[in-house]
């Protein structure tokens, strides 16, 4: 907010007051004594008065209150000025008149239409200025011209405007421009990070004006001064200084100026958690601007009352005024606020759950950023709001990457607290990796940052990951120390969202501690805090807790339907993401409420519910699935599924062009950047999309419900099984495995004596040993499974493989029900997708390979098992459907399907 001070230097501008129009007519009708006690009292409207007299020729009128001027304040320079004007002919004289009503012009225009608008005006100024030798008239448009390239964050360009007004100014005695130049040159210096010039300059200009009587310069200043002290961190100094311009103001009835002093209080206001209080101060200023139509004030006012409910966390009201804010920076510029303003709404759309709007701004924002060679500061703030998204789309690796971009960037524009927030973001990423110790250090190095800033919210939300971090390590004590400070300050700072945020990880170390009645309580309590907003990244984790929470103390029935509230809770933000590959990402670290929903369904004596909760749960990571590829279509409305599938295909590739793009432009701007066309065809494609999909599910029911899968249940399975067929459903969790076993007339779930971690690291050793194997298991049957004669590292693999049979299949086969049966259809999940089920060693004297005994085959989920199975029999093409969706995890499976 620094670059507010500078609206007031623009005001000095203003046009032409009563109060000038006052002293012109006075001029000739008091006696000189009178007239020297008037500009005394009214320095401000000397100046004024003096152009307006000269415009209309009376230059009696002028030398009078040049006269009375000089002997008033001791400044002979409007005496000279005077003298100037009336030695020149007709034709200079009107140039100059002209210069200067086109510079006041600009004043209007930058008011109305932003700081470009003005700046056009003005240089037709300047030349003017030039054609005459006009010294005073070329320092004071140079120093307009500056302070606006100021306000768009141009700074080296403000820098040299400003610094050339300053020193002409000085060779001419204009104090007052002197004094401008000045107190703007200081509001560079603190954007560019040397705040001990900044104030330098700021007294220095205060001092020049104290000399003229310039109660505006003074006022401005004062203001000015105040951010200064908000941007170190003393926010008691920040609102005397704006305070004391706010009382200068008013007292000489500048409204419109005062108007810029109540937006800055009403910042601290709303930074101190005082939100009625800071609205009022917002809504002031803006019936003040709008009554002027001062658009682009407007336009800032509106931008603070955004950004004051981001965080009430009335993310709707958030929305509109952010919105309304947005529609007149693009209109008036500058292009810095405007690209804030497209940061701030995607985060207020990504915290309501609009996931796919919040990565269309951030794109769009990223865009105009680079067209337009935006500022470190700029791009280091789109950057990290893009890095918080991609933490909630769970694309960790992309974080990484764009969280050390922001803090580089920020680095370079001189930004510690950004930086701070930057290393916040890391902190967090290595708390997920279970990097503890860096974890610690980097999020209390990016506390210390913020504590010394006064940033009161940021520090009590590192707190909260300094909480969770000892709570990780065990330090239980610490970690509620930490979190209890953490849900104070949000609190007391009127966060509610972050505040129930807190609450739930307070909850979650409770339940962790076997308190499960504290929990529920803490749980509750957080969800109070959420009552009537829309957070849904947060009531997940409280819902899910909640009936955790409640199952512990035998209360299934509630725990259930908090369980089904949280699965509400996350689908909705997965609904709004058009690719699937995105929504599956968004899914990852969700899998276990689904999981959490059968199992206790399951111990309800309800294995269909439990069945539902396992499908609902495939039925999601299915959809990456669909993400490539062509499939065939037997329906009528076979066209539209070709236009999805092509539509599909091109989002991804234009997707992976824009992304890849992107990541390269955070290594600088010599960095190839993806093209504005690229960009935009991305955004066409994603319109179209979703209008196509509403088509498809009014023309092509079936080929929808692949993309929007409805689950299955057990009794249509069964129908379409043999009588020699088994499907089989794994579901495993942290708390307990499961087995949903489907015949043609049998429905059956089996507890299986293995948790999720046991399997995972089973699978994950078998596959090890199979890959130091120089001849693979299956290999081995071909030569009837004899153990004889195998090396030590062909033996190596039947331990696990053995182990995990009697977890996955023994106890299947001892319920009696694959009894008679050849033909196992498997529904893996989590890391059993990456078992080869088929090398499973059991049967007699546990040598015999699972494939030796059924034949196999498998499946992503039983609905889709039906969903293909739907289809009539000659629509069987020839071609064949090789998938690699995660190439990332499985770098070999690029070329597996290429082969």
């Amino acid at each position: 907010m620094t670059a507010l001070g500078l609206w007031l230097v623009l005001a000095l501008l203003t046009a032409q007051s009563p109060a000038a129009d006052s002293l012109r007519l006075l001029a000739l009708r008091i006696p000189e004594s009178a007239l020297v006690l008037e500009t005394r009292a009214h320095p401000l409207a000397v100046r004024e008065a003096v152009t307006g007299a000269l415009a209309r020729n009376d230059l009696v009128a002028a030398r009078s209150l040049a006269a009375a001027y000089a002997e008033a304040w001791s400044d002979s320079f409007l005496v000279r000025e005077v003298a100037r004007f009336e030695a020149w002919p007709a034709e200079r004289r009107t140039a100059k008149i002209w210069a200067d009503s086109a510079r006041r012009s600009g004043v209007a225009a930058y008011g109305r239409a932003g700081p470009m608008a003005a700046i056009a005006i003005w240089r037709r100024a300047l030349r003017r200025a030039r054609t005459i030798g006009d010294t005073s008239g070329i320092a004071a448009v140079l120093g307009n011209i500056g302070a606006a390239f100021l306000r768009e964050g141009r700074l080296d360009s403000a820098g040299a405007y400003l610094e050339r007004s300053r020193a002409l100014a000085a060779s001419v005695g204009d104090i007052r421009v002197e004094a401008n130049a000045l107190g703007t040159l200081a509001g560079t210096s603190a954007d560019q990070g040397d705040l001990a010039a900044a104030r330098a300059r700021y007294a220095q200009a205060l001092a020049l004006r104290e000399r003229i009587g310039d109660s505006r310069g003074v006022a401005a200043d004062h203001n000015n001064l105040g951010l200064l002290a908000q941007t170190i961190g003393d926010p008691d100094e920040a609102r005397r200084q704006f305070e004391a311009a706010l009382e200068i103001n008013r007292r000489d009835g500048r409204d419109e100026v005062a108007a810029t002093n109540l937006v800055n209080l009403a910042a601290l206001a709303a930074a101190a958690g005082e939100f009625a209080h800071a609205e009022r101060l917002y809504r002031d200023a803006l019936a003040t601007w709008r009554a002027r139509e001062q658009w682009a004030d407007v336009a800032d006012a509106l931008h603070g009352l955004g950004q004051l409910e981001l965080r009430r966390g009335d993310y709707p009201a958030a929305r509109a005024a952010l919105r309304d804010a947005l529609a007149i920076y693009d209109r008036t510029g500058p292009l810095a606020d405007a690209l804030a303003v497209r940061r701030e709404l995607a985060g207020a759309l990504a915290a309501a759950g609009e996931l796919q709007a919040a990565l269309d701004g951030l794109r769009r924002a990223q865009r105009l950023a680079d067209s337009a060679r935006a500022s470190p500061a700029v791009r280091a703030g789109i950057a990290l709001a893009r890095a918080d998204l991609a933490v909630q789309l769970n694309d960790l690796p992309e974080a990484s990457q764009l969280y050390g971009g922001a803090e580089l960037l920020y680095t370079q524009a001189g930004d510690q607290q950004g930086a701070a927030e930057a290393r916040q973001g890391q902190g967090q990423l290595l708390l997920a990796h279970d990097a503890h110790a860096q974890a610690r250090t980097l999020l209390e190095k990016a506390l210390r940052t913020e504590v010394a800033a006064g940033n009161q919210r940021a520090a009590a939300l590192t707190r909260l990951s300094l909480g969770e971090v000892a709570q990780a390590r065990g330090d239980t004590a610490a970690a509620r120390r930490l979190l209890a400070q953490a849900t104070a300050e949000l609190q007391q700072l009127g966060d509610p969202v972050g505040a129930a945020a807190a609450i739930g990880e307070q909850a979650a170390l409770e339940a962790g501690a076997g308190l499960p009645a504290t929990a529920e309580s803490l749980y509750r309590a957080g969800l109070e805090r959420l009552q009537g907003r829309t957070a849904p990244e947060i009531a997940w984790r409280l819902h899910a807790g909640l009936g955790l929470a409640r199952h512990a103390q035998g209360r299934d029935d509630e725990a259930t339907r908090e369980l089904r509230a949280a699965l509400a809770e996350i689908e909705r933000p997965s609904r709004s993401l058009a690719l699937a590959e995105r929504r599956s990402a968004f899914l990852a670290d969700k899998w276990d409420v689904y999981g959490q929903l059968a199992l206790i369904e399951r111990a309800r004596g309800r294995p269909e519910a439990a069945f539902e909760a396992s499908e609902r749960l495939r039925a999601r990571e299915m959809l990456e699935l669909l993400q490539r590829g062509r499939l065939s279509s037997p329906d009528t409305a076979s066209e539209l599924v070709s236009r999805e599938q092509d539509l599909r295909h091109r989002i991804a590739e234009l997707t992976h062009d824009v992304d890849s793009a992107d990541a390269d432009a955070l290594r600088g701007p010599e960095a190839p950047t993806a093209s504005a066309a690229t960009r935009e065809a991305l955004g066409r494609a994603h319109e179209a999309y979703g209008e196509l999909l509403l088509e498809m599910r009014e023309r092509s029911p079936r080929h929808a419900m692949l993309v929007s899968p409805v689950t299955a249940a057990w009794r249509d399975v069964g129908r379409r099984l043999g009588s020699d067929a088994v499907l089989i459903e794994y579901l495993v969790s942290d708390s307990g495995s499961l087995a949903f076993l489907i015949a043609r007339d049998t429905f059956a779930v089996v507890d299986l004596a293995a948790e999720r971690r046991t399997l995972a690291r089973l699978v994950e050793f078998a596959r090890a040993t199979v890959v130091l194997t120089p001849r693979p298991p299956l290999r081995n049957a071909e030569r009837g499974s004899q153990e004889a004669g195998s090396t030590p590292a062909e033996s190596l693999w039947r331990g696990p493989l053995r182990q995990l049979h009697q977890y996955l299949i023994a106890p299947l086969e001892e319920t009696g029900l694959l009894t008679g049966k050849t033909r196992l259809f498997l529904v893996p999940h989590a890391e059993l997708h990456y078992l080869p089920f088929a090398a499973l060693l059991g049967g007699s004297g546990d040598r015999q390979f699972l494939i030796e005994r059924y034949e196999i085959a498998v499946t992503p989920s039983a609905s889709v098992w039906l969903a293909l199975g739907d289809r009539p029999a000659g629509a069987v093409s020839i071609g064949t459907l090789a998938l690699a969706p995660r190439p990332d995890v499985l770098p070999a499976s690029r070329r597996e399907a290429a082969a």
